[in-house]
């Protein structure tokens, strides 16, 4: 009887019957302190299985009772014992597929999970409530709760291709976990063109087959001897199959043809993974190939009508392990080939290797190779050897009568032939042929490719390395000789994980450097950079030699762009024979801003997040709105970092709610310049202009590296001013004498260094004498850009400051001795920003 296992496993007894029909194990209220203990190993040992099947593909093969719990058995032959040690071995319940009734500890107990067969053949699966089971009573159609008391709160059921797995956590919090079994890891399928690699909606099987016309005991080939009247099935070309997930195991899975009204077509299906290659599939993961054959109960006299309805052929669906998986679209067209103008018509273009005509197909080297022939056209086929001395040469034996071959590493890049031997669907012997199979060349296999390399473009560039290890050292000579007569050609075949399928040349011109700015080497300096040359590698002593192979130039490609570049370089002959392939990783990367320029710390904020951008004086107001960027950063060492290179972005700032541009960056010089929208109506800076901005690697606009953003606050060259008042040469209180006319004069410094004496500005360590003549950063006084007042409580409103040829004229003050006041100067540079310095005095009575 065919039965779904389905564990409802404890940590102990899974249920305690009140009748005494199941027998509790421990009382488990003694020992909850060390449970709880190995919860934590638990939720790990869970967390493990679910990332498995969810990302993995995996699913559960098993569910076992053990002495404290149980054992999921997993698809990649891991198992977790999902245990507490204090605990005894759980039960097991079994669901009989045909009638749904529960066992429990192999006795029947009455209750069902399923409701039967027809409208009501309904998954019922039992549950845990309230410490209680809860059973489908079939009677009253409805879940009851049974007199079974679940001993624990711990269980796994597995129903339906699901294990849900019923697991507390450390607070004793019930949490559901399903995992998908053996079934249930089928999601879906697809039918597959071999050809084309698109879907198939509606496959056919074309099952081709004739009757003999008379007795054949000559043949000998894998189907045996003909007899008269011996029904002659062809052998039909697989259909391929894509599943979902891709790790699910068709090998043993019980698959049929089954029609919608639930005929199920007479045939025996198989399936074997899929070996070839689907060109313009996207994946070859999870492809089968059915054999599907007629079974024991078809005969010469049923076949044509086996398949077919009262009006057509039946359309079936595939089932897999009870599970119908496509819609009903697919047909069996048994085909009468003995007719057939065809059937003694077997020719070397009708035999190929997954799907394609052996004159184009290379097939590979060192295993068994299966070669497939029209099953419209013969019956049964076999290979023989042409020449025996040449196959035993190449390493092939021929597996008995079979179209099957078996080669050794010998038979890389070899050519053969093979004679085919086959009968047509009468029973007759047909004209044997020769056919002329290629072997693929040696290949390094592409999961082992050689050691991979991290590589920065830089301005100063340096060729990047690719250690080939043994590679070519460890030919041997008979190898090296047939290498070394074929110029090896390099490719990008990925980038970043995805296949090059399309325009080689743009996937080429993505890498650093050009495939034919390669050069071979036989070992390094002490630094690391290329020594001794190999040159040229067309002999077999020098391409044994070569360790190395460098890409190397002055630049870069244009398009040159950052990725996980994986390179192919590949030996073919002239025959298209694949003698060699190495594959190498080589990961392109730029490098951070900070690895090409550090901040100039005199000109940053404590932090360094803002610049103080001290403008430049100047004759001409655009200059003197200018920061040169070189002030603020300097190149790291041996970096190459050109400022050339680089492009800075000042960011819009809102003003009355409208983004403005505030500031400008020239590469040419790199120029920050301020904008005039920068400043308010009273020339003041409205705010620190933010920028980032770009480097473009030797000036390639693949190779960019961002700038991270940064704030700038433009400065006036007078940011820092100050007036000195001096008198015998240092500085001292300024004191102004009044006459009683409310006049006097501050004077100009004048004097030698060391006896000066008079007013000074000083501004960026600049120094001038304050006049009318004065002159600084480009800002001068006779354009009025330097104005002065007097303030402070007796100063009368009418007073005036302004400058003369002797320093600062004074008028309208107060004629009184001893009261204080504040000299102040406004001074508007040449970019527009105006600062304000102040100086005390005292006026005294002269």
């Amino acid at each position: 009887m065919n039965k779904k296992f389905l564990s409802a496993i404890l940590f102990g007894a899974l249920m305690v019957s009140s009748t005494g029909t199941f027998v509790s194990c421990k009382d488990y209220d003694d020992d909850i302190d060390e449970i709880n203990k190995e919860l934590t190993d638990l939720k790990s040992k869970l967390s493990d299985l679910e990332s498995k099947v969810n990302a993995g593909g995996a699913y559960v093969t098993k569910i076992e009772s053990v002495d404290g719990g149980f054992k999921v058995s997993v698809s990649d032959g891991t198992s977790y014992n999902l245990t507490v040690a204090s605990a005894a071995a759980g039960s097991k319940v079994v669901i009989d597929d045909k009638t749904g009734e529960i066992s429990i500890d192999d006795k029947a107990t009455g209750w069902f999970a399923t409701t039967g067969e027809g409208e009501e053949a309904v998954d019922m699966t039992p549950y845990v409530k309230d410490g209680y089971w809860y059973l489908y009573d079939k009677t009253a159609k409805e879940f009851v709760k049974s007199e079974y008391k679940a001993a624990g709160n711990a269980y796994a059921v597995v129903a339906n291709g699901i294990c849900t797995l019923n697991i507390p956590d450390a607070d004793g919090k019930m949490q559901t976990i399903q995992l998908p079994t053996t079934s249930a890891a089928i999601t879906g399928v697809q039918f597959i063109d071999v050809t084309s690699g698109a879907v198939e909606t509606d496959p056919e099987y074309a099952l081709n087959y004739g009757v003999a016309t008379k007795d054949n005991a000559e043949w000998d080939g894998p189907k045996g001897a003909i007899t008269k009247d011996q029904l002659l099935v062809g052998t039909i070309e697989p259909l391929t199959l894509q599943v979902y997930p891709s790790s699910a195991d068709l090998s043993n899975a019980d698959i049929k043809l089954v029609g919608s009204d639930g005929t199920v077509a007479p045939v025996k299906v198989t399936a074997t993974p899929f070996e070839g290659v689907i060109t313009k599939a996207a994946s070859a993961n999870g492809l089968w190939n059915l054999n599907i054959r007629p079974d024991e109960t078809v005969t010469d006299k049923t076949i044509a009508d086996a398949f077919k309805a009262e009006t057509d052929n039946y359309a079936y669906a595939l089932q897999i392990n009870g599970n119908i998986l496509t819609g009903y679209a697919s047909e069996v067209t048994p085909t009468d080939q003995a007719s057939s103008a065809d059937a003694t018509s077997l020719t070397a273009d009708d035999v190929k290797y997954n799907t394609e005509e052996l004159s184009s197909a290379k097939v590979p080297f060192g295993k068994t190779v299966t070669l497939e022939f029209d099953g419209a056209k013969a019956y049964d086929a076999y290979l023989t050897p042409k020449s025996a001395s040449a196959l035993e040469l190449a390493g092939v034996t021929i597996d008995g009568k079979t179209m099957s071959f078996t080669s050794t590493e010998k038979a890389a890049g070899k050519t053969v032939k093979f004679t085919v031997n086959f009968v047509n669907f009468k029973g007759e012997t047909g004209t044997a042929f020769d056919i002329t199979v290629n072997f693929e060349g040696a290949t390094v296999d592409p999961e082992a490719p050689v050691a991979a390399v991290k590589y920065t473009a830089t301005d100063g560039v340096k060729p990047i390395i690719i250690d080939l290890g043994t590679t070519f050292t460890s030919l041997s000579a008979q190898t090296a000789t047939a290498l070394a007569a074929v110029a090896p050609t390099w490719n990008v075949i990925s980038i970043d994980g995805k296949a090059v399928t399309a325009d080689q040349s743009t996937a080429n011109g993505k890498f650093a450097f050009t495939m034919d700015q390669v050069k071979y080497y036989s070992d390094l300096n002490a630094d690391g950079t290329p020594k001794t040359e190999v040159t040229a590698i067309n002999t077999a002593d020098n391409l044994k030699k070569v360790k190395y192979a460098v890409f190397a130039h002055s630049d870069y490609q244009a398009t040159a762009a950052p990725g996980a570049y994986v390179l192919n370089m590949k030996f073919v002959d002239t025959n298209k024979n694949e003698l060699k392939k190495v594959v190498a990783p080589v990961t392109i990367s730029v490098p951070t801003f900070t690895d090409l320029f550090t901040k100039v710390t005199s000109v940053w904020n404590a932090d360094k997040t803002v610049l103080n951008a001290l403008l430049v004086g100047s004759t001409s107001a655009d200059v003197a709105k200018q920061y040169v960027m070189t002030n603020a950063f300097k190149s790291v060492e041996n970096s190459g970092a050109d400022w050339d290179n680089l492009t800075l972005t000042p960011k819009q700032m809102s003003i009355s709610g409208t983004p403005t541009d505030v500031a400008t960056y020239t590469v040419s010089g790199s120029i920050l310049a301020m904008a005039d929208a920068l400043l308010d109506a009273n020339g003041a800076v409205r705010g620190n202009v933010t920028v980032d901005g770009t480097y473009l690697v030797g000036n390639k606009a693949g190779l960019k590296v961002e700038v991270p953003a940064f704030a700038v606050n433009f400065m006036s060259p007078f940011n820092d001013a100050v007036l000195n008042f001096y008198k015998g040469g240092k500085v001292v209180d300024l004191n102004v004498a009044i006459a009683s006319d409310g006049k006097g004069t501050i004077a100009k410094v004048e004097g030698a260094a060391g006896k000066e004496a008079g007013l000074q500005l000083v501004a960026s360590s600049e120094k001038v004498a304050v006049s009318d003549a004065m002159e600084l950063f480009g800002a001068k006084a006779g354009e009025s850009k330097f104005t002065f007042v007097v303030k402070g409580d007796g100063v009368p409103a009418g007073a005036t400051a302004e400058l003369s040829a002797d320093g600062i004229a004074l008028e309208g003050m107060t004629y009184a001795p001893n009261y204080s006041a504040t000299l102040e100067m406004t001074v508007t540079a040449l970019n527009g920003i105006k600062t304000t310095i102040t100086l005390p005095m005292t006026i005294n009575k002269p």
